[in-house]
């Protein structure tokens, strides 16, 4: 069970008050909703390409394809503009045909100068895929390729969310390191610095996200994450944190469970049978009050004015 005592409440419910009321409605910051400089990168590199291609909007339609086989004959360097603009992100793509029998097609988007055959497959994928048809629907290809991109990158969104808590959660475990004066002592590692010392601390082949290190000795694994939504997906990282936690107490090394946002309203069974199980649940407000605590007690270091 959660270690409530420690962190100065008399009850277990007077804890999950505490978190629930705690919890932030958002992690959402202004650069969260589309990464721009990403974006424009990854369009820019082939801002000549795109002007050629560009060229398809000033024909009818019935002399696109002559254009554009002229376009691949001429300037192959354009060739792998074409996966961006059906948001793929390889420079290949395998087709499944289906006519009598099975088939598949391997399409390659690499610059080349092209054979009859290939050329005329690359064309037979521009219209059966109806990409022609895009440029009668345009104006401007770089336009168009930006928004593709943008589209794309909000698929990205959610490693953002959780990227923007991690650095929340490292700057807090920073400041409260150097305020109970243990920067000499205490030191924040990754995964990767501690290999060394025989413990293997991965939690179902994923990195963990903190890890410190007291005077030489693993002490504590910190944990991060932030749900916007409730869904399996919090449920499934509950289950899995118990049993790490387990296995970590047997070890005496500390596991620190730091998650927030406004999911746990809709879930709080959830939240409290992880903190039945899990020796120190917290959300970034709880962390911020009572991290200094844990990690004296857990440490055992004294510092002016704090105590043990």
């Amino acid at each position: 069970m959660v270690r409530y005592e420690l962190m100065g409440y008399k009850s277990f419910e007077e804890y999950i008050n505490d978190f629930m009321k705690t919890l932030m409605p958002s992690n959402k910051t202004y650069d969260f909703f589309v990464d721009w400089k990403r974006v424009k990168e990854r369009v820019k590199r082939y801002i000549k390409e795109i002007s050629i291609l560009n060229s398809l909007t000033k024909v009818k339609n019935n002399e696109r394809i002559k254009l554009l086989k002229e376009i691949f004959m001429n300037y192959p360097e354009t060739i792998p503009v074409i996966p961006l603009m059906l948001a793929i992100d390889n420079n290949s793509v395998t087709i499944l045909e289906i006519t009598d029998k099975i088939s598949f097609i391997k399409h390659v988007f690499e610059r080349r100068v092209l054979s009859e055959d290939e050329l005329d497959n690359l064309i037979e994928f521009c219209q059966k895929t109806g990409l022609l048809n895009i440029f009668d629907e345009i104006q401007d290809l770089y336009a168009y390729i930006l928004g593709v991109e943008v589209g794309k990158d909000s698929n990205a969104r959610k490693n953002r969310s959780g990227e923007i808590f991690q650095g929340l959660v490292e700057l807090l475990i920073k400041n409260i390191i150097t305020s109970i004066g243990l920067e000499n002592k205490i030191r924040l590692k990754t995964e990767q610095d501690v290999r060394r010392y025989g413990l293997n601390i991965r939690r179902r082949n994923k990195k963990v996200d903190f890890v410190l290190i007291d005077r030489g000795r693993l002490r504590a694994i910190i944990e991060c994450n932030f749900y916007n939504v409730p869904g399996s997906k919090p449920i499934e990282v509950a289950s899995a944190y118990v049993d790490f936690n387990n296995m970590l107490r047997k070890k005496n090394v500390i596991f620190i469970w730091i998650t927030d946002g406004p999911a746990w309203l809709k879930m709080k069974n959830d939240i409290v049978q992880a903190a039945m199980e899990i020796d120190y649940v917290l959300n970034l407000k709880l962390a911020e009050k009572h991290l200094p605590k844990i990690f004296l007690q857990n440490f055992e270091i004294q510092s002016p004015g704090l105590g043990s």
